[in-house]
C-alpha cells in the first residue's frame, strides 16, 4: 500500500472524508500531513515491536572503522538491537574475531580488570547510543554489526503520497490502527475519544505486540549464554 492508500484507509475507518457539497481539506478533522506523521510513527513502532527490519548490509549502519586506543563508537540511531558483531581485518575484510555481546556487569564479574587490559577486542557492549569494545583496543579493525533497525527513510508529514512503507506489504494495513489511536488521543473536544483510542491501540498491539522497554532489551542481552566465562583475562 502507498501512503495515499493508507491515508484513504484511515479516513474510511475514521469516517473523516470531505463533505459531498463543496467539500475540501477544511472539512477534514485530520489533515493529510498529520495522518502521514501518525503512519510514520506506526511503521517505526511496528519495526521495533515485531523486529521486522533486519540489517547486515547497509554499510553506513553496520560497518564501523575501529582505531587503536578508542573503544567507544556511535551507533546509528536507527539500529536499536545488535544481534551479532564481528571484527574484520582492515587489509582483506577477513573475519578475525567473533565478538560476544555482553554487559559491563557481566564483564565486572568474570573479568574485573577489563577496563585496563590492552588487546584485540573479543566482546561488545551495546549502550543506548553507542557500542563499546571493552578494554584498550590494540590496533585498527573494521567492526561489522548485524541487527534490527527502524526504517531507513521514515514516513513524515512531507512524504510523497506514492511512498511505500519499508516493512513488508502484509503488515501495511495494520498500521492504520496506530494512526487511529493517535488521532483519537488528540486533546481536542471534537477529536478526543479515549474509548476509540484504546480500541485502536489494542488492535495494533494484538498484531504487532507490546513495545519492549530499554530494561527488557538490556535483560535480554544479559541473558545470552555466558560463554564469556571461558575467556579469562
Amino acid at each position: 500500500m502507498t501512503l495515499d492508500d493508507l491515508i484513504a484507509s484511515f479516513r474510511s475507518d475514521a469516517d473523516d472524508a470531505p463533505s459531498s457539497i463543496g467539500g475540501g481539506d477544511d472539512d477534514l478533522l485530520w489533515k493529510d500531513a498529520e495522518v502521514a506523521r501518525f503512519l510514520g510513527e506506526a511503521e517505526e513502532e511496528a519495526a521495533i515491536r515485531k523486529r521486522l527490519l533486519f540489517d547486515d548490509y547497509t554499510l553506513s549502519i553496520v560497518q564501523i572503522a575501529v582505531v587503536a586506543n578508542r573503544s567507544s563508537y556511535p551507533l546509528d540511531s536507527r539500529m536499536f538491537e545488535v544481534t551479532k558483531a564481528r571484527l574484520l581485518s582492515v587489509a582483506d575484510s577477513a573475519c578475525i574475531q567473533e565478538l560476544h555481546i555482553t554487559t559491563r556487569d557481566e564483564l565486572d564479574e568474570v573479568c574485573p580488570r577489563w577496563r585496563d587490559e590492552r588487546g584485540r577486542p573479543r566482546y561488545l557492549v551495546q549502550d543506548d547510543t553507542r557500542v563499546v569494545l571493552p578494554g584498550i583496543v590494540d590496533g585498527s579493525y573494521m567492526l561489522r554489526l548485524e541487527g534490527y533497525r527502524t526504517p531507513l527513510s521514515p514516513i513524515t508529514s512531507d512524504s510523497d503520497g506514492e511512498t511505500i512503507p519499508e516493512i513488508g506489504a502484509i503488515h501495511h494495513r495494520f498500521l492504520v490502527h496506530w494512526a487511529l489511536h493517535r488521532a483519537y488521543s488528540k486533546p481536542d473536544t471534537e477529536m478526543f475519544n479515549p474509548q476509540k483510542a484504546a480500541v485502536a491501540l489494542a488492535a495494533f498491539e494484538q498484531y504487532f505486540g507490546l513495545r519492549p522497554d530499554a530494561d527488557l532489551r538490556k535483560d535480554q542481552r544479559a541473558n545470552q549464554p555466558h560463554v564469556i566465562a571461558v575467556h579469562r583475562w
